[in-house]
């Protein structure tokens, strides 16, 4: 980060989170009016506002493998992480969130439930501000991504506000990740995850252990991406990403996008693993059109193997590259504020997902 910008930048900073802020009333009131339950149908509705990198995979139906991003793609792809079109011989970028600490604040009790350190209080409170690091370098980069929210938060923790922080010391992750571009067209990447759930038997307290992911990017062509990525999770957590994210431990993830005229096409093919696994082979589809370098219109659409279809929509607005010069955009659409809608049916109920996730950065 440039010394002399920094006064420049957290004043642009400031401006942006009272615009954001104001967005965000008029988000709620959409997403309140979205998915109404038909008559006579049984429905389970999940809200996650505190997790800030899963609203566009999950939109676009978790085809993200391929999908190069900021650290929303660390969950993904490692190898997929990509910040800047112009390459730096150093620069730090922070990713800050402007709703987390605000609902944190109105809710210290629900979030510092439950006993811990006052180390884990610490990094607990600052991961509600400071969502993620990252250390650019020319073809390497370095970044840490803090206090990501769990998408399945276990039944004492749910509830119908969307901002809420029950259960959230007991469900997040923190991540370190770091990618190289090895070539043009190559780039490999890996994280590691520090990972806390709920036990069955006290929701209260917590289970916790490391993740680890690698994976490889191919770009042959200009639009055209290849994606690979390998998850080993805790053997204590083996099933923490199943449930919507439909990613098994162990099993190998491929995924190809295509980008051309502001639309990208993707596709994944989940776990490719064993046939004993508790999920194999399913094709995730995804799109993304993006208006006017101003909004991102995006949908997905994939079959459980189990049975069931899943559908997605979602939305992205304020492309955060319009308010930096050329050296400080980013290869790719930085979307400030996004929001994602899952339907997932099931045999007798269907559940329904909102995510809405905001950041902006420094």
């Amino acid at each position: 980060m440039d010394v002399s910008c920094i006064e420049c930048d957290i004043r642009k900073s400031c401006a942006l989170q009272a615009i954001l802020m104001n967005i965000l009333k008029y988000f709620v009131l959409a997403i309140c009016l979205i998915g109404l339950p038909e008559p006579g149908q049984a429905q389970a509705t999940r809200y996650v506002s505190l997790n800030s990198s899963k609203a566009r995979p999950l939109a676009m139906g978790g085809a993200f493998t391929s999908i190069t991003d900021a650290f929303p793609a660390v969950s993904y792809n490692p190898a997929a992480v990509d910040l800047y079109s112009v390459k730096h011989r150093g620069r730090l970028t922070l990713f800050l969130n402007p709703v987390a600490p605000v609902v944190g604040g109105l809710n210290m009790s629900d979030l510092f439930s439950g006993s811990s350190s006052p180390g884990e209080n610490f990094l607990l409170g600052a991961s509600l501000v400071l969502k993620s690091l990252f250390l650019s370098l020319n073809s390497l980069e370095l970044g840490i991504v803090l206090g990501e929210q769990d998408l399945q938060l276990p039944q004492p923790f749910q509830g119908d506000d969307l901002f809420s922080v029950s259960g959230f010391r007991q469900n997040h992750a923190h991540t370190v990740v770091g990618r190289l571009r090895l070539a043009e067209q190559v780039a490999f990447g890996v994280s590691a995850s520090l990972m806390y759930r709920s036990q069955t038997a006290d929701p209260n307290k917590r289970l916790s252990g490391v993740g680890v992911s690698y994976g490889i990017l191919l770009e042959p062509e200009k639009g055209l991406s290849i994606g690979v990525s390998l998850v080993d999770l805790p053997d204590s957590l083996h099933t923490e990403r199943l449930p919507l994210e439909r990613i098994v431990d162990e099993t190998v993830n491929v995924g190809v996008s295509y980008n051309l005229w502001n639309t990208t096409v993707s596709l994944d093919i989940r776990n490719l693993g064993e046939d004993d696994q508790d999920a194999v082979r399913e094709f995730h589809i995804g799109l993304e059109q993006v208006l006017l370098s101003t909004v991102a219109v995006r949908a997905g659409w994939y079959k459980k193997d189990a049975g069931g279809n899943v559908y997605s929509w979602g939305l992205g607005l304020l492309d955060g590259n319009k308010l930096w010069g050329r050296p400080r955009q980013f290869g790719h659409n930085d979307f400030l504020l996004n929001y994602a809608f899952v339907l997932e049916e099931g045999a007798v109920d269907e559940w329904r997902y909102h995510v809405l996730s905001a950041h902006f950065r420094i």
